[in-house]
């Protein structure tokens, strides 16, 4: 996971996001999900999108509310 320093949203769902010197684009939202983690361990619960950005590339963005954090957990090839 990498940690991103810059992502864009509108009503907690991400817009764009900034990773790897490029501006991303959310084109469309293709899956979303949250995950509680393991909860007796003390593991943040997470926000999950699966992402088609502009350039085309799967991006998997992870954001943990209790910190405002976003993460990106995955790229797809």
């Amino acid at each position: 996971m990498k940690l991103l320093t810059a992502v864009w949203v509108s009503g907690q769902v991400p817009q764009k996001f900034f990773w790897n010197q490029r501006m991303i684009a959310i084109r469309r939202i293709i899956d979303y999900w949250r995950d509680i983690g393991e909860w007796w361990l003390d593991e943040p619960e997470l926000w999950f999108w699966r992402v088609e950005g502009s350039d085309r590339g799967v991006y998997e963005l992870a954001w943990n509310p209790e910190k405002n954090q976003w993460w990106l957990y995955h790229v797809y090839d």
